[in-house]
């Protein structure tokens, strides 16, 4: 009782919603409101978990929005999304438009949006589903499915994959907006990716060429195509990084080469000029030798810097003739005088070599007054007559004349003669000595001479001065009056005075010189080349000071640290003398290949190489330098020789291929004045361009203008093939055109009667006119297209022809079927003619025949055998001009009207239409017929023009 009475109160006090009828529990949900919390928990548990479909579809009546419902989405069945797309697309109980759009504006559900671009009740609604769509399997189910065209298009437009666009062109059947923009996109990228196609070829010709260009033998028009290509490269859209900097690489390339051979030119034109002024230069530098020899010997007393100066200059201007002649040869006299010069000079300079190694001799006999001592110091000088002398050399000769001055000894006389500078000879002319050993004086003279002496000693010039001062005390003592005397005895104590000035200042600088040597010889730290190089300035330094505080000590010690310098650099002297010795076998060796080379030269050597070999020995000569300066000069003077014997055949060489490429120049100006077809002409211009490039270069000037006027007829050739080639293209265009125009006619005719078949023959004639098409893709297309034309037009006439054949069958049908029963009739007595219907099918022969028909059935036969025979081959007949199948007891009746036609047009072949008349006259005149064969052959005549 207790059970029973709970499970009552249980019953009693359970809620509605959770009754076990689901009848109950559907009908409680519409006393719940969703506005309430507890109550909409209550309406989502049912939703959620009742096991009634009823109940929870009632549930859901009563949530009414969809924001309610979208956090149950994703743990509730089908049924919550179909409610939440129906409130969202504007169905039953939905919420105001604006709200929906906002909900739908949020919405990131791919399926639910797709659901509501579909369904949506507003164009508005359904567009701000879409835009939120990202997927475009979807995008392309809308712009494919749609209902409203206006969202179909905005989905269409958002599709931009290849295959998204092609499933478009594919399925799009609805809307033919949305196929055609889809097509239209889909060309327009074909024609893009063709367009980059093209690009990237073009690109890749010209980094192609570019990079093939600086690899590619020279040619004139190199500079120009390089230009012509970079031109090009510029006007294309901007290229990738790496392709942009492959063809900057090629590009520095290309110019490199061409920078260099410009280089080249510059250099070859510039030693063509040097060449044409040879002498002109030649001169000037023999010009400079011989007015440093002049300026020396004009000078009353030279020291260590004149020398140091001629020897410079002597340098300076043999390293010029050197570089020239290296190049060029000589001419013999201009060589001849510069080896007098050369000559003159080195004995100067070696007498002044002389006088360096005995300097510190002479000063100590001169302070030790050791006159043979300095006898012999003088005859080892040997120093050259008409050479001015130097102040320790005057010296010398005033202590010897002063130790004999009354009555010199020959060896004096004879060195006296030696010595004898120009200034003492112009002295001598002025003052000439008298017989007895007296002379007369020229006061005008001696006067001008003193004043010289004055001037001398205001500039500070005391070698000049001393041996002017020393010369007039000699030839002038005990002669002149008291005033000359006195001023020549004040002019000598400013000498004196003036020497022991420089003696004084050059004390300081001889003890810096010893001082410096003596460092140098000791020094490790600095190479060979650095410790020559100063021990030749200390020892120029050293002979520049002259005589001035001049000791035997100090030069011995000066002497000694220089041997001791010069011990040092044995080894390096003997290098660098090994390698002069070196490089003269070098420059002696290329020398022997040249000359090897000029011997035996091919006579159609190419001249192109022989100016490489020419370039390449030119640098190995100045390569191998320095070398020993006698055999130098005479290896200089014999290269010399042999590069003008390579010239002169690189010019004999380029000489003839002037002459060949002249022939070209005739034979292409010839062919420019022809007229020949321009297309030949341009096959010819390109072998004789062959021919061209297969030679070598003409001399420099003589090159250009052949290829000025090579190229400007060829251009001409070219030109005119172009022309010629715009003509054809544009009376191929207009053929073109012509065609395209006939195409369009014929395309938008269509043949009506038989009769029309004429305006197909004269299309066909118009066709034969304008001659076939031409290839290309033009010429291609439009060939199917007249061929597909002209196959449908035929196809129509032959339907026609056919359907007149039929109707003109259906008349002799009737006719034969009348035939056929007049035949029946006259066997059983009733003989009647059937006449011929007046119609167009029936011609005079038509009637002929049909009037011996009927003239046979007045003489019936009594077997009709033959005439059913016949009647058998005419179908045969028929069958063969229908070119219809048969069977196999038809293959006798085959044969048979096979050699009848073949005996019938043997005089003339007759037409198909003339020969089926023939047939049908025939079958006409063939009688009289039994019933019974012609109802078995007629099935059979009308399959066959049914066929």
């Amino acid at each position: 009782m207790t059970g029973l009475l709970s499970r009552l109160t249980g019953r009693l006090f359970t809620p509605r919603w959770q009754h076990a009828n689901p009848a109950i529990r559907s009908a409680a949900t519409d006393q719940l409101d969703p506005e309430i919390p507890d109550q909409r928990k209550i309406l989502e548990t049912l939703i959620l978990e009742d096991d009634a479909l009823e109940v929870r579809h009632a549930a859901l009546t009563r949530m009414q929005s969809p924001e309610r419902l979208l956090p149950l989405l994703d743990r509730a069945d089908g049924l919550v999304r179909e409610r939440l797309i129906e409130l969202l697309s504007g169905g039953q109980d939905a919420p105001s438009l604006l709200s929906r759009e906002q909900l739908v504006e949020r919405l990131d559900d791919s399926e639910l949006l797709s659901a509501v671009a579909s369904r949506g009740d507003n164009q508005q609604l359904r567009l701000t589903a879409l835009s939120r769509l990202e997927d475009e399997e979807a995008l392309i189910h809308q712009a494919c499915h749609n209902t409203i065209a206006a969202v179909r298009h905005a989905a269409a437009a958002r599709i931009t994959s290849q295959a998204g666009l092609e499933r478009l062109v594919r399925d799009a059947k609805r809307d033919r907006h949305v196929q055609r923009q889809a097509r239209d996109t889909l060309a327009q990228r074909r024609a893009d990716a063709q367009q980059a196609d093209a690009l990237a070829a073009s690109r890749d010709n010209l980094l192609r060429q570019m990079e093939k260009l600086p690899r590619q033998a020279w040619e004139d028009s190199v500079p120009s195509r390089y230009r012509s290509l970079l031109r090009e490269w510029e006007r294309l859209p901007a290229a990738d990084y790496e392709i942009q900097q492959r063809f900057e690489e090629a590009r520095q390339q290309a110019h490199k080469v061409i920078s260099d051979h410009e280089a080249r030119e510059e250099a070859i034109r510039a030693h063509e000029r040097l060449s044409a002024n040879l002498n002109t230069h030649l001169e000037e530098i023999l010009s400079a030798v011989d007015q440093a020899r002049e300026d020396l010997y004009s000078r009353d007393c030279v020291n260590d810097h004149d020398f140091a100066s001629l020897q410079a200059q002597r340098r300076l201007q043999g390293e010029r003739w050197s570089e020239l002649t290296d190049q060029f040869s000589a001419p013999a006299e201009l060589l001849e005088r510069q080896q007098r010069l050369q000559q003159q000079l080195q004995d100067a300079l070696d007498a002044w070599h002389r006088h360096q190694l005995c300097q510190g001799e002479l000063d100590a006999a001169l302070v030790d007054n050791d006159i043979d001592q300095l006898r012999r110091l003088e005859s080892e000088v040997a120093w050259p007559a008409g050479l001015p002398q130097t102040a320790s050399l005057s010296a010398v000769r005033q202590a010897i004349s002063a130790a004999q001055p009354e009555e010199p000894t020959e060896a004096t006389q004879e060195q006296d003669a030696l010595d004898g500078s120009p200034a003492q000879d112009a002295e001598s002319a002025d003052a000439p000595r008298a017989a007895d050993g007296k002379a007369s004086l020229d006061l005008d003279a001696l006067d001008a001479e003193l004043a010289r002496l004055e001037a001398d000693l205001d500039a500070g010039k005391l070698k000049p001065a001393s041996r002017l001062h020393r010369s007039l005390r000699d030839r002038t003592e005990g002669q002149l009056d008291n005033a000359r005397q006195t001023r020549l005895r004040q002019l000598g104590a400013r000498v004196a005075e003036l020497r022991d000035w420089q003696n004084f200042v050059a004390a300081p600088k001889r003890e810096q010189l010893l001082e410096a040597i003596t460092t140098l010889s000791e020094r490790d730290d600095i190479s060979d080349e650095q410790r020559d190089r100063q021990h030749q300035q200390l020892i120029q330094q050293w002979r520049e000071l002259g005589d001035a505080a001049a000791s035997r000590d100090a030069s011995q010690a000066f002497r000694t640290a220089s041997d001791a310098i010069k011990l040092r650099l044995r080894d390096y002297r003997e290098s660098r003398k090994q390698l002069r010795e070196h490089n003269l076998a070098m420059r002696e060796a290329l020398c022997e290949q040249l000359e090897s080379l000029n011997g035996h030269a091919m006579d159609d050597a190419d001249p192109d190489s022989l100016r490489q070999i020419r370039d390449r020995a030119r640098e190995e000569w100045r390569r191998h330098t320095p070398v020993p300066a006698g055999p130098g000069r005479q290896l200089s003077h014999r290269f010399g020789e042999a590069l003008t014997a390579l010239q002169g055949l690189i010019d004999s060489r380029a000489g003839q291929i002037a002459a060949a490429k002249q022939a070209l120049v005739d034979a292409v100006e010839a062919l420019a004045n022809e007229d020949s077809p321009a297309r030949a002409r341009a096959e010819q211009a390109k072998a004789l361009q062959s021919r061209w490039r297969e030679m070598g270069r003409a001399p420099k000037g003589e090159e250009q203008r052949l290829w000025a006027a090579f190229r400007a007829a060829c251009d001409r050739i070219f030109a005119a093939r172009d022309q010629d080639r715009e003509d054809r293209d544009s009376r191929e265009q207009a053929r073109l055109d012509q065609w395209q125009a006939l195409i369009e006619r014929l395309d938008s005719w269509e043949p009506e009667t038989l009769e029309d078949a004429a305006l197909l023959d004269d299309a066909l004639k118009e066709a034969d006119t304008l001659g076939p098409l031409p290839r290309g893709k033009r010429g291609d297309g439009m060939r199917r297209r007249w061929t597909g034309i002209l196959k449908r037009r035929e196809q129509r006439l032959d339907e026609l022809h056919a359907l007149q054949l039929r109707e003109e069958w259906q008349q002799w049908r009737d006719l034969l079927e009348q035939h056929a029963v007049a035949d029946a009739s006259a066997r059983n007595g009733d003989v009647q003619d059937v006449e011929l219907p007046n119609t167009s099918a029936f011609d005079d022969n038509s009637r002929q025949a049909n009037a011996a028909r009927n003239q046979m059935r007045q003489a019936l036969p009594s077997n009709c055998s033959a005439a059913n025979e016949r009647l058998a081959e005419l179908r045969v007949h028929l069958a063969i001009l229908f070119e219809a199948p048969l069977g196999s007891e038809d293959e006798s009746r085959r044969l048979t009207v096979q050699v009848a036609r073949i005996n019938q047009q043997l005089g003339e072949r007759m037409e198909r239409e003339e020969e089926l008349d023939e047939v049908l006259d025939a079958l006409l005149a063939n009688g009289p017929l039994d019933w019974d064969a012609w109802q078995t052959e007629l099935p059979r005549f009308d399959a066959l023009f049914n066929h």
